[in-house]
C-alpha cells in the first residue's frame, strides 16, 4: 500500500512517523520546505518526496492524506483530484470539514473515495520539527463518512488510527462535526487568547500554576491557520462565544451578589457537570488523565 503524505508539517510528519511499520506500506510525501524533505528522508521516515503535487506521482498513490490548511486543501481537490487513481483514499486532517465537503461537491466524475477526517491532537507549535511520533497516542480520531464512503475504507482508517496509538474512532457526519469542534476546541483557543488579553499578563510571572499554563497554553497559535478555522466556522464560534458571555456574566453576578450559598450552589452544579461528563470517558479520581 503506497501512502502519499501532501504536508509534512506536524500533524503530517507525526502521523507519518507513527505509522513507520505499518504492514506492507511505503510512504511517501510532498513538502515544499527543502529542509523537511531530507530530514524525512534521512531519518527514513518516507521513501521520496517531491517539493509540489505537480511533480508527485499522485496517480499511483493507494492512500493520500492532505495535511493542509482547510483552504489549501480544498484547493487540491479541486486542482489535483481528476489525479487520483481510481478506487484509491483521499482523506485529510482538517479542523473544519465544510470547505473540504463543499469542494467533493463542486468535483465532477470523482472517481477515488473520499472519507473526512481529523485526529484529535496537536501542539501550539508546528512544523516538522516539532512532530512526534506519540502525538496522537490516547486521541480520539474523527471520520466524517458519507453514504458513499465503503465500509472498507473506514475500517482502513481505523486500523491506521489505531497503529498511530489513538484510543478510538468517532464518526460523525460534516455538520455535526464543525458544531462539536467550534466547542471544544475553537471556543478554548478564544478563551485561551482572551486571558492573555487581560491587564495581568506580565505582572503575573512566578504566580501561574498549572491551570493557568493549561488554561492559555493554546494561546501562542499559528494565527494564520486559527484565522482559517475560525472563520470557516465564524457563525457557531460567535453563537458558542456569545453563550460563553452570558455563562460568564452569570458568574459574575453571583460574585457581586450578597448570596454566599448562591454561589455555592452554582459551583457543585458546575462541578457536578463536569463529574457525569468524565464518566463518559471512563475517568475516575483515581485515575490518571486519558490525554496530555
Amino acid at each position: 500500500m503506497r501512502i502519499m503524505f501532501i504536508g509534512l508539517g506536524l500533524i503530517g510528519g507525526s502521523m507519518a512517523m507513527a505509522l513507520t511499520g505499518y504492514p506492507d506500506a511505503e510512504f511517501y510525501a510532498v513538502d515544499r520546505d527543502e529542509w523537511t524533505r531530507f530530514e524525512a528522508l534521512g531519518r527514513g521516515i518516507i521513501r521520496s518526496a517531491w517539493a509540489t503535487c505537480e511533480d508527485a506521482p499522485l496517480e499511483t498513490m493507494d492512500v493520500t492524506i492532505l495535511c493542509l490548511h482547510p483552504g489549501s486543501a480544498a484547493g487540491f481537490i479541486h486542482e489535483h483530484g481528476h489525479r487520483l487513481k481510481p478506487g484509491s483514499l483521499l482523506t485529510d486532517v482538517c479542523g473544519v470539514k465544510r470547505p473540504l465537503h463543499e469542494a467533493m461537491k463542486s468535483l465532477e466524475g470523482k472517481s477515488f473515495i473520499y472519507l473526512g477526517g481529523h485526529p484529535m491532537a496537536g501542539r501550539e507549535c508546528g512544523g516538522f520539527v516539532n512532530a512526534d511520533r506519540d502525538l496522537f497516542r490516547g486521541s480520539h480520531y474523527i471520520l466524517t463518512p458519507d453514504d458513499s464512503v465503503p465500509m472498507g475504507a473506514i475500517r482502513l482508517m481505523e486500523r491506521l488510527a489505531l497503529h498511530m496509538g489513538c484510543a478510538d474512532i468517532v464518526l460523525s457526519d460534516p455538520e455535526a462535526h464543525d458544531v462539536r469542534i467550534a466547542y471544544t476546541s475553537q471556543l478554548m483557543h478564544i478563551m485561551a487568547l482572551a486571558l492573555c488579553d487581560q491587564h495581568l499578563l506580565f505582572d503575573s510571572y512566578g504566580f501561574e500554576g498549572g491551570s493557568f499554563r493549561g488554561a492559555t497554553r493554546v494561546a501562542a497559535l499559528e494565527p494564520d491557520l486559527w484565522t482559517e478555522l475560525f472563520w470557516a466556522n465564524k457563525e457557531t464560534l460567535a453563537d458558542l462565544t456569545d453563550e460563553l458571555i452570558e455563562k460568564l456574566s452569570e458568574y459574575c453576578t453571583l460574585l457581586r451578589a450578597d448570596d454566599r450559598e448562591a454561589l455555592f450552589a452554582r459551583l457543585t452544579d458546575s462541578s457536578n457537570r463536569k463529574k457525569e461528563f468524565d464518566k463518559l470517558r471512563g475517568i475516575t479520581n483515581s485515575q490518571k488523565p486519558l490525554f496530555k
